[in-house]
């Protein structure tokens, strides 16, 4: 057998201690790789991998089975199987994440939603992942949610039961070709990829002081931009705001309207979508919407079983409902609300202030990707004859023969606008009460209109859940749509502050007027009370 002949090495070449550094440069390079390895966000471990190990829990709870209340089973695992969890060694950037875990959690779902659109932004415009919570209903829950021992077991919904688009972890483009290290992330997940070691932690008050903004006084837009540009510095990839809201609840009124030029055309906005769960509800429903059979935007995607994705998310893009009109009636606790409010003065809220004179740009919307500042017809106004304050009141509150009389003069406008030319079928958003509702569905039906409330739809434990949402994708489907515009104003007075933040109005008109103008529906089709 040939033999293989190596060069003599060195006499000075001493075995024994070679060996014994050559074990210590590993061990040097393997503490410095854990090292690492510990101080980075661990995206490398999988949702599902977590579940399976027991580190996120959302299959089970006994409580939950007992009170009656939905499991979301499958929407929970829908967000698990989110690609931005399973994309080990394929990012071409590495994850960036922005937590809020101050943001208004003690709120109605509406006015933390409409928080969370623009901290959903801010994070897109700091070039980092959202980080979105699960909603607890702590007031108003849709379920009763005391045990027999007289504690409380609260109800946790996931973003996901009400939207999917990139406020819970969908594309920021319309191709899906965005990057995955951009995409939102719940909760569950920054627990594993940030744990608390890892996190800086950014002061809410102490750097307004810095970036020289006051909450109180200073718009939307100022704060947005400067906010984004603090947070672009921040080279830690896991970032977590504390110590209050960056876009308090005080901020949702007009001051907030100087925000719209980047937020109204940003993929926050351009790519909203409604959950499948809202799809299937308005597919199932679809006869007490319309006598025509569903578009296809509705229709299942396979005859299996349902399923959460037997359904596509619902664009706020798609053409709509033919002949429906959209309207928000909110009595139960407007009843006492509304002589508050026009006791104080109040003006319409947030993206609804569009409609006030003075801020009534008229830019075409024919080409939706120029920014602009979108005019409503209607304002907070004040007919002859009348206090102030009257006219709030019936703006916030009109009786059912108001609401007949503005819905006939609303068709006749869109008919010699042009913008529908038959509507005929009237879908009732509301929490009035029966007799109440049943009065005004008689008065309608008087005038010709063929009517339907939100108490004929037929929904699932889930989808009654996640109700509000259910109402919002059809006032968003709808031709026209017509909400309530007044809710909070500003005061200088912190006891009637605390008065209105206890008693704070419903957005959900707020948020269907901005989510029908990001989804390209004319300015003029949305119109108030």
């Amino acid at each position: 057998m040939p033999t293989v002949s190596f060069p003599q090495l060195s006499q000075k070449w001493n075995r024994p201690r070679f060996q014994s550094q050559v074990i210590r440069i590993g061990l040097c390079v393997a503490l410095v790789l854990g090292g690492i390895w510990f101080l980075l966000p661990r995206w490398r471990v999988g949702y599902s991998e977590a579940i399976q190990r027991g580190d996120i829990h959302i299959l089970e709870d006994p409580l939950a089975d007992g009170l009656g209340h939905p499991s979301f089973r499958e929407v929970k695992l829908y967000e698990g199987s989110l690609p931005q969890h399973h994309s080990s060694g394929k990012w071409s950037v590495r994850p960036r994440y922005l937590f809020f875990p101050w943001a208004s959690w003690g709120s109605g779902w509406n006015n933390i939603f409409q928080e969370q659109l623009m901290n959903t932004h801010l994070a897109y415009l700091s070039q980092r992942a959202y980080v979105f919570p699960q909603y607890i209903p702590r007031d108003h829950p849709p379920f009763p949610d005391t045990l027999e021992n007289g504690t409380r077991h609260m109800l946790h919904i996931p973003m996901n039961a009400f939207v999917s688009g990139p406020t819970s972890g969908g594309p920021l483009s319309a191709d899906s070709s965005d990057s995955l290290a951009g995409r939102a992330v719940p909760e569950e997940w920054w627990n594993i990829a940030c744990p608390r070691e890892q996190v800086v932690v950014v002061d809410l008050h102490q750097t307004m002081s810095e970036l020289g903004i006051d909450s109180s006084k200073d718009d939307g837009g100022k704060i947005l931009e400067r906010w984004a540009a603090k947070l672009s510095e921040i080279s830690a990839p896991c970032v977590s705001i504390e110590g209050g809201s960056v876009f308090d609840y005080i901020l949702f009124g007009y001051r907030i309207l100087s925000a719209w030029p980047s937020y109204g055309n940003s993929p926050t906005l351009k790519y909203f979508t409604w959950s499948p769960l809202v799809t299937a509800a308005l597919f199932r429903n679809f006869h007490v919407l319309s006598s025509s059979p569903p578009p296809e935007y509705l229709l299942p995607k396979d005859t299996a079983p349902y399923r959460f994705t037997s359904f596509n998310p619902l664009r706020a893009s798609e053409p709509p409902i033919s002949g429906l009109l959209g309207i928000h009636v909110r009595r139960g606790d407007y009843e006492y609300h509304c002589p508050f409010l026009a006791d104080i003065g109040a003006e319409y809220n947030a993206w609804s202030s569009f409609g006030t004179p003075g801020i009534s740009q008229r830019p075409e919307f024919e080409n939706f990707s120029r920014p602009a500042w979108p005019a409503l017809l209607d304002y907070l106004d004040v007919p002859e004859n009348i206090s102030g304050r009257d006219a709030r009141f019936n703006h916030c509150l009109p009786t059912a023969e108001a609401v007949v009389a503005r819905v006939g003069r609303v068709r006749e406008e869109a008919k010699a606008a042009g913008i529908a030319s038959d509507l005929r079928r009237i879908y009732v958003a509301t929490n009035a009460e029966q007799g109440w509702i049943e009065n005004l569905t008689t008065l309608l039906k008087a005038e010709g209109w063929e009517v339907s409330t939100s108490f004929e739809m037929d929904l699932t434990l889930e989808e009654r859940a996640v109700g509000q949402a259910v109402d919002m994708g059809i006032l968003t489907a709808a031709e026209v749509f017509i909400g309530v515009g007044v809710s909070v104003t500003f005061l200088d007075d912190i006891s009637v502050l605390n008065v209105v933040w206890m008693r704070q109005f419903s957005s959900l008109t707020s948020n269907v007027v901005q989510i029908r103008l990001a989804g390209g529906k004319d300015p003029r089709t949305i119109r108030f009370w």
